[in-house]
């Protein structure tokens, strides 16, 4: 079917010219219409073909399915999330108790955390108070023993420098003269106790003077010494006397958050437990570490500590696989402690009390540090570390610089070994040993420069040149066999800092006569030497 649609004239041509009498205002209007013309609308066809209809049908069909089936998804989707909300809802029904008790513990923990700071808080300058006093003490102990040590050389360089001076009777009655002779005195009776004692040992024979550490305390400085000591550990062990097991023992504190961690791992990492435990319990092992020291006779190894013990085995089971340590937020606890209470304090010890002329001191500590680096992960760029280490360089160079006196007199070629020459050589030798003692551990190009560049080339060397044949040969016999044998490899940097010492060897072994029976132990010695350093 066609569907035409056109105007009135289209359909009834033959009344086009149908003429209708004129009145005034068609007249008007026709006048008007005339001289303005309206354009004439263009003619609308529009016709639909009937595919163009079922298109449109199908089309409009097609749109209402899809909606009904979104509609059907979304009701799908809705009755779904129904049954989940219903299912959750069941599901938080039976958790209600479990998260109920999730948060009594948490609050729990949150008041005992709150308590617990706030009571060590209120320690932590007690404890420092303590741990003062007592690094004071062994300070003035320390001191005491280097200054009178300073004193007798000091006496004894005077004795020999105005030996050929009389003495009148004036200046016996002077009072430094007579405080003068009462240190003499005091000072030949700590050696004879000292000899007696090496006698009872048999080592007598084996001993050179200057060698051994003269620290012998009087009874009254001992006995106040022994005082002090005495009141500071009462005061630690009173410092907890009012608190509870529960904020002062580093087991039963750990306990706790093992508790914590056991029941919610993932909140315990995010509250970041394991950086703020070392924090928490550091007033704690300060307390228990006030008197310890490893420059002690007797000082108590960190590994028998209660607060060792308890924090090397938290969290720990005994199916843990190495894997599991791996990952474990915790295994870092003992060496932070390390890092942030024990090194600091060793640094304290070191710069206040460590003599460096003394060979136990300086063999325990090296001893200590050495079960540090090897039982700990220290790195090299710790800064605690790093600190330890200038401040045994400082001490080693402020020894260097007041500790080292070898007077140089005419007379000492024939001098016996018990001179003061031989003391205060050995006590340069000994300081020479004690500086070595710290290859390995301290930087080989800075002991090196202590140890041979100052001390053997300034000092040893210069009062070997004063010494017999046999008796340099001796000592430089003692000093190569004291020197670490990975510094003597061929064309290492060592070897070049000893050309001077070496040349001296050479030269005094073209003065010895080899077929001279005087000499010819030293011209063995003298060869070994050379050979130990591939100078022969």
């Amino acid at each position: 079917m066609i569907v035409c649609r056109g105007t009135k004239a289209d359909l009834c041509p033959n009344q086009a010219n149908y003429r209708m009498p004129l009145s005034a205002p068609t007249l008007a209007a026709a006048v008007r219409s005339s001289v303005n013309p309206r354009r004439k609308r263009p003619r609308l066809l529009h016709c639909e073909l009937p595919q163009e209809i079922l298109a449109a049908i199908q089309s409009r069909l097609s749109e209402l399915k899809e909606r009904s089936a979104d509609h059907s998804a979304t009701m799908a989707r809705i009755s779904t999330e129904l049954k989940a909300l219903k299912l959750q809802q069941l599901e938080c029904q039976q958790n209600a108790p479990t998260a109920a008790a999730k948060y009594k513990f948490y609050q729990e923990i949150k008041c005992y955390v709150n308590d617990l700071v706030d009571c060590l808080s209120e320690k932590a300058p007690v404890i420092y108070d303590l741990e003062k006093r007592a690094l004071q003490q062994y300070g003035k102990n320390q001191r005491y023993l280097v200054n009178r040590r300073r004193q007798d050389v000091r006496d004894q360089a005077k004795e020999i420098a105005e030996s050929a001076k009389p003495v009148t009777a004036a200046s016996r009655r002077a009072p430094e003269y007579e405080e003068q002779v009462r240190r003499a005195a005091e000072r030949e009776g700590r050696r004879t106790r000292r000899r007696c004692e090496r006698e009872r040992n048999d080592l007598l024979s084996s001993h050179l003077d200057g060698m051994s550490s003269d620290d012998e305390i009087a009874d009254q400085q001992q006995e106040l010494s022994v005082t002090t000591m005495t009141q500071i550990e009462s005061q630690s062990v009173e410092a907890f006397e009012d608190v509870t097991d529960d904020f002062s023992k580093i087991e039963l504190i750990l306990m706790k958050f093992f508790a914590w961690r056991k029941t919610d791992m993932s909140s315990y990492q995010d509250a970041f437990v394991s950086l703020c435990l070392p924090k928490l319990l550091a007033p704690l092992v300060r307390h228990e570490l006030v008197l310890w020291s490893p420059l002690l006779d007797e000082y108590e190894d960190i590994e028998n500590m209660r607060w060792y013990q308890a924090c090397m085995l938290y969290a720990s089971q005994a199916d843990e696989t190495v894997e599991q340590l791996k990952i474990d937020p915790d295994i870092n606890l003992v060496p932070a402690l390390i890092e942030k209470i024990v090194l600091p304090k060793v640094t304290a010890l070191v710069t206040e009390c460590w003599d460096p002329l003394s060979t136990t001191q300086t063999l325990r500590l090296v001893g200590f540090i050495n079960r540090l680096g090897r039982e700990f992960p220290l790195s090299g760029t710790n800064k605690q570390l790093h600190k330890l280490f200038e401040s045994i360089m400082d001490r080693m160079r402020l020894a260097l610089e007041n500790d080292v006196f070898i007077p140089i007199f005419p007379k000492q070629v024939q001098e016996a070994k018990t001179s003061f020459f031989q003391r205060q050589f050995c006590s340069g030798l000994k300081l020479f040993r004690n500086f070595l003692s710290w290859q390995g551990i301290l930087a080989d190009k800075l002991l090196r420069e202590l140890a041979i560049g100052a001390l053997l080339n300034r000092y040893l060397l210069l009062a070997m040149r004063v010494c017999t044949p046999n008796d340099a040969i001796n000592k430089a016999y003692i000093i190569v066999n004291t020197l670490p044998t990975v510094w003597l490899l061929p064309n290492s940097e060592t070897l070049k800092n000893m050309e001077l010492f070496i040349g001296y060897i050479k030269q005094t072994l073209e003065n010895c006569d080899a077929s001279n029976p005087i000499f010819m132990q030293s011209s063995d010695k003298a060869k070994q030497i050379l050979q130990r350093l591939h100078s022969l």
